[in-house]
């Protein structure tokens, strides 16, 4: 766990950001190109055509993607690191009732890495586009339970007034629940 009262630097926010972006661009760059390059290999195969030279790229296409790889889950830790700072500190500020703080955190991870891919550095601050894509989650799961608790009062004082019948004996008022009774104890 990191320590929520870590200071998330916007530059380094955004360095990370691209980082992961370009690593994420050239693991799929290299994929596309493999694939190609295995294509033509396969194609010239049922030629009875044979390439060293392709397959001396292809040797060099795999290294490269394995690198390629490796970059890209070297930047996810460290992008993930930072989402679940920030995450954390925005979970810490708000304090959104109804919502769990654990899970809270978790979401917020979950939509920055959702929502990472649309974030161009020249249209705005890393930080900042961070913050409200959270803050919108947030209020939105908020909003969520909130009509959620509110439908299930509706639905259980409707339950209520349904099966719930008052009679008079011996001079008092009785409740009489009819769903929950059993057939020797109904008053009707």
């Amino acid at each position: 766990m990191s320590n929520t009262t870590e200071y998330l630097n916007n530059k380094t926010f955004e360095r990370l950001i691209d980082k992961f972006q370009k690593a994420t661009k050239q693991k799929s760059r290299n994929s596309l190109l493999i694939e190609d390059v295995e294509n033509t290999i396969n194609r010239k195969k049922e030629r009875d055509v044979e390439c060293a030279e392709d397959k001396s790229v292809l040797r060099s296409l795999k290294k490269d993607q394995n690198e390629a790889e490796t970059n890209f889950s070297e930047s996810q830790s460290e992008l993930a690191i930072a989402f679940y700072t920030l995450s954390e500190n925005i979970v810490r500020y708000a304090k959104f009732d109804l919502i769990d703080q654990d899970d809270a955190v978790q979401e917020g991870v979950m939509i920055c890495f959702d929502k990472v891919y649309r974030f161009d550095s020249r249209k705005g601050k890393a930080f900042n586009y961070m913050t409200t894509c959270i803050l919108n989650h947030f209020r939105q799961l908020y909003r969520t339970a909130r009509n959620y608790n509110e439908l299930k009062k509706k639905y259980l004082a409707h339950v209520q007034r349904k099966y719930e019948k008052t009679v008079i004996k011996n001079g008092k008022e009785v409740s009489v629940y009819y769903g929950a009774m059993s057939s020797s104890s109904k008053l009707i």
